[in-house]
Parts: structure tokens; sequence; C-alpha cells
């Protein structure tokens, strides 16, 4: 008959081996470093700066983009509100204008409430209003001299 053989069990140093690979596998946190978090719009502006923001409505066209003190140009796909990226010091004027009219259809928007001064409170109440360009020229068949 065959000589029964016992199970051995783990070497003595084995069960401090497995803490050690747990120990470290528990604080990898198991991101592979490629995370990458959602971006916000705009991040908070910094203390004593407030963001310049307002609303668009009427477009229907493609290529708006508007923009404040001449930079900071900020492209607008949709009706809704809008704010801009960059951040304005109490006391600092603002000057939204419309940079590039939409086409596709063709559209003309205008800004209102788009300058002034910052008054120690974010600036709300600027308003693009977009309407669509209408035919300019109508012509008209002369019957008496059959030309146009």
């Amino acid at each position: 008959m065959p000589k029964r053989r016992e199970i051995e069990g783990p070497a003595p140093g084995h069960h401090i081996f497995m803490l050690l690979v747990l120990a470290m596998l528990a604080s990898c946190g198991g991101g592979g470093g490629n995370d990458v978090s959602p971006a916000t719009p705009n991040p908070p502006p910094a203390p004593g700066t407030f963001t310049v923001s307002g609303t668009v409505s009427g477009l229907t066209g493609t290529g708006l983009v508007l923009q404040n003190n001449g930079g900071d140009a900020l492209a607008i796909s949709s009706n809704g509100a809008f704010t801009f990226a960059t951040a304005l010091a109490d006391g600092a004027s603002h000057d939204v204008t419309v940079k590039t009219q939409p086409s596709g259809p063709a559209q003309t928007c205008i800004v209102t409430g788009g300058a002034g001064i910052v008054a120690g409170a974010n600036v709300t109440g600027v308003s693009v209003a977009c309407s669509t360009s209408t035919a300019r020229f109508s012509y008209v068949e002369n019957f008496t001299s059959n030309d146009i």
C-alpha cells in the first residue's frame, strides 16, 4: 500500500508575503493613471473677481462667436445661458460684442446690456437676440417694356 503523504501548510514566511502583496494592491487605488475627470465648463472665479454672463435667443444658424473686451472669444452653438471664461475684477469694464455673426442660415445677432462696469457682483444681464435675415430686394416685372 502506498504511503500517505500529509499536506503541509504554507511556509512560515508565506503569510507575511501575502499580507504585503495585499497591502500594496490596496494602496494602489486601482487606477491606471489614465482616468480623466469630467471637465467643468468654467472654474469658479478667483476671490474678488466676477463673471460676465447672459442668454442667447433666436439662434438657428451656426458659427456665432461673442467676445468680451475685444478678446475672450466664446463660441455659441445654441440658445440659452453663456458665461465668459475670464473673470473680471470689481470696477473693471466689460463690453460684450458679436465677433462673428451666424450663418447657415444667415442671421444678425444684437447684444443689449453688454457694456458696463463690474459692481461687486457677477454680471448676468447680457442679452443676445438673433434674427434670420430677410431678402432685401424684390423684383417686379415691367409689363410695358417686358424687362425686369
